[in-house]
């Protein structure tokens, strides 16, 4: 393996690369390395620290709210309720209506519409007044940091209040649309049109929806690698972690948590969640010590890994379809000039290993290959050790 790695590098100068055997309490061994320390851009492989910034944040099982007020001065006479509805939206990257989450989001998030069913069920039949659509959790920026513009077309606009994406026009006014159509949806007739502002400190609270668990937010993300809930889950870091819903926040807040884990080097720059900015830096040595990390802390790192996609799997469709399919579990990278592939490999002894292969070259195809034969050899147990192997989890 080491052969593999220093036979390209000496030829090409735009790799980093640290290949770890995980010794279960023990300390990592390095099996294999070329120039592990030198950061570069990761591409998607971003997303394994976004990932773990949100799990450490928010917890595995956090589930993100939206909430649904009547206005302060809301008053009800019969089936008639006139005054303001307030949705306010908490950052929630899975909030859709049903036909959209059965469609697009593998039925996750479909509970949109639920959210208006408290009304219902009192008897409310006729609302006259707006209905308003509260984004101010997070700042009112649609794009991930330092982005390049056409890069739009790679996210939907982000927002703290989103309904499917916001596929309907630009944040927060399609929530309120939909918002409309769901209270047609359960027999409520609204007047008033639609608007944006901020839920007043005293409007009265009239329903709540949570999305699934974080944990399940991530096996959506990750074998994807979904800019937008990236980017989503890194302004929700820094709204959970610091009170201020922006990426900056999110970006500082993450770094700072892989700083108390002695994980980030002093070269790494967190800039955005999903990857897309080319001012991310990250080392393969930083990234291999984050899954070392991941390996010894379950509570957050299996969840962490089990939302890596295996052989043939999301963006490793293609990839390890042979013996080593249900031995890796990986993210990708891919940017111009950039591929990257990082993740953990179990051989077939059980020993595990933790690897980073950034790679910064036009040669996509023969960088692919390096980093195909590396999981290969690791999957096949080629750099185990006798008797020090440990059972799969």
């Amino acid at each position: 393996m080491q052969a593999t790695l220093s036979a390209w590098g000496s030829a090409n100068s735009g790799l980093s690369a640290a290949v770890w055997r995980l010794n279960g309490a023990g300390d990592p061994t390095q099996v294999a390395a070329h120039r592990p320390e030198v950061a570069r851009i990761p591409a998607s492989t971003e997303k394994l620290v976004t990932s773990v910034g949100a799990l450490l944040t928010m917890g595995p099982g956090f589930q993100y709210e939206t909430r649904l007020f009547q206005g302060p001065g809301a008053r009800r006479t019969g089936r008639l309720l006139r005054g303001a509805l307030y949705v306010k939206g908490y950052g929630d990257p899975t909030l859709a209506t049903r036909a959209y989450a059965r469609s697009q989001q593998s039925g996750a998030g479909g509970n949109f519409g639920r959210l208006f069913l408290a009304l219902a069920r009192s008897g409310i039949r006729v609302v006259k007044g707006p209905i308003a659509a509260d984004e101010a959790f997070f700042d009112s920026r649609r794009l991930g940091s330092q982005w390049r513009s056409y890069y739009a077309a790679y996210s939907a606009p982000l927002s703290a209040l989103s309904v499917n994406r916001n596929s309907g026009g630009t944040p927060p006014l399609p929530a309120a649309v939909s918002a409309r159509a769901a209270l047609r949806g359960v027999g409520i007739r609204q007047t008033g049109g639609v608007t944006t502002a901020r839920t007043p400190s005293n409007a009265h609270p009239v329903a709540v929806v949570r999305s699934p668990r974080l944990t399940r937010i991530l096996r959506l993300m990750n074998p994807s690698s979904d800019n937008y809930t990236a980017e989503m889950l890194m302004k929700g870091v820094g709204a959970y972690g610091r009170s201020v819903g922006t990426s900056a926040a999110g970006a500082a807040h993450t770094a700072g948590l892989l700083r108390q884990l002695g994980v980030l080097g002093p070269h790494d720059r967190i800039v955005d969640g999903s990857g897309l900015s080319r001012a991310n830096r990250l080392s393969a040595a930083t990234l291999t010590r984050l899954l070392a990390a991941a390996e010894a802390n379950p509570p957050w790192g299996r969840p962490l890994v089990k939302s890596l996609p295996r052989g043939g799997e999301g963006t490793l469709r293609r990839r390890f379809l042979g013996s080593a399919r249900n031995r890796v579990r990986a993210k990708t990278g891919s940017l111009n000039g950039v591929t990257s592939l990082a993740g953990r490999v179990v051989s077939r002894r059980g020993q595990r290993y933790a690897f980073a292969l950034l790679f910064e070259t036009t040669d996509f195809t023969g960088a692919r290959v390096v980093q195909d034969r590396v999981v290969r050899l690791l999957a096949a147990g080629r750099e185990d050790v006798r008797g020090a192997a440990t059972a799969d989890r």
